[in-house]
């Protein structure tokens, strides 16, 4: 199997608006039962917090939520019964910001999960095509909080390159390495193990970027849980926290002002998919269009938080490259229709002019 190893790829989440419950019957008393946990369920992967549901405005709408219903229906899978519900997201997202709570958009990074764990007395990675709790129990937590998680093929070219060792002893430049066939922006090492009646795990999440030499977790949380269910959930609430930190945004009260600049654009149907991209990103406020000429297109953005925000969501993007502006003022060119020309000015002149935000668009 041959993976590619190129450019790191964010994962966009879908299906924000829904969530599946199972339930034993299609009762009324027990739907309205599942209609809240659905519903809490849409508020967590919107905001990517378990503690939101705290929030006095979410809980008025959790506690009610056939205001927030779009639709709703059963669906028989194998012995089970499922409510599937959806709601209106534009709801979610208010109450979310009127919250002053962290809202988490569609575009998020793509994480590699080495884990080590136990199965029939053996110690093992877990592989992609596993059929052990574990790996059932990372789908569901993935889905529920809206991490996009990959787990390794564990096929010849990963057999040969790490061990089960390798990963209980968190060596990062093995694992490293390791990672690189995967396309991935972070790469996370965890381990359980069974000691007496408890379950000790430990979880690190690296960036898988970093081209410093010296490989620093990002974060690191280790504790002793109940059993492996806990433990699973857990690592996927400590890798849920580091990125909602990261990447999702509540309103500052301060309303930053930006030019984004995006270079390479051909045709109508791209600038269609850059605006809707646009919208949906959590650091944005406001859009609006300031010049569209030859094969660029610039906007002006309002933002809830700085551009440092912004960029931290653009840089995950396969189909965006930063170009760099420095102290420039730009020029689309109308010729070429590749690179953008950059005049260099004197940084005391127009400093009422924010220098944009330039990216290619691939």
């Amino acid at each position: 199997m041959s993976l590619p190893s190129a450019k790191a790829i964010s994962a966009e989440i879908g299906l924000l608006d829904e969530a599946d419950v199972v339930v034993t019957s299609r009762a009324r008393k027990e739907r309205q039962t599942a209609l809240k946990e659905a519903l809490s369920a849409v508020f967590v992967k919107n905001s990517g917090l378990v503690t939101v549901l705290e929030h006095p405005l979410v809980k008025t709408q959790v506690n009610t939520p056939e205001t927030l219903l779009t639709q709703y229906g059963y669906s028989q899978v194998d012995d089970e019964l499922i409510l599937k519900a959806n709601f209106d997201h534009k709801r979610i997202i208010s109450t979310l910001r009127e919250a002053d709570l962290p809202v988490w958009g569609r575009q998020r990074p793509l994480t590699l999960l080495w884990m080590s764990i136990e199965n029939e007395g053996d110690r093992e990675i877990l592989a992609d095509a596993s059929e052990t709790e574990t790996r059932l129990q990372i789908d569901l937590a993935a889905k529920n909080k809206g991490i996009p998680i990959l787990v390794p093929v564990m096929d010849l070219n990963d057999i040969m390159q790490i061990s089960v060792s390798d990963v209980r002893g968190m060596f990062t430049d093995v694992v490293a390495d390791a990672s690189k066939r995967y396309r991935a922006d972070y790469f996370a090492i965890a381990d359980m193990d069974q000691v007496g009646g408890f379950v000790r795990f430990q979880v690190s999440l690296f960036d898988k970027a970093n081209e410093s030499g010296v490989i620093q977790p990002l974060i690191h949380h280790q504790a002793e849980v109940l059993n492996y269910e806990e433990a699973t959930e857990q690592i996927l609430t400590t890798l849920a926290g580091y990125f909602v930190n990261q990447y999702a945004f509540s309103d500052s009260g301060n309303s930053t002002q930006t030019q984004l600049s995006l270079v390479g654009i051909q045709s109508m149907a791209q600038l269609v998919e850059i605006e809707a991209y646009l919208r949906q990103l959590s650091a944005i406020k406001s859009i609006s269009l300031s010049q569209f000429k030859a094969n660029t297109v610039t906007y002006n953005l309002s933002l809830f938080g700085g551009t440092e925000d912004l960029q931290k969501l653009l840089n995950i993007n396969k189909n965006l490259t930063q170009l760099d502006s420095g102290n420039a003022e730009f020029t689309p060119d109308n010729n070429t229709g590749t690179m953008p020309k950059f005049d260099n000015l004197d940084p005391n002149l127009h400093s009422d002019k924010p220098v944009p935000l330039i990216y290619q668009w691939h």
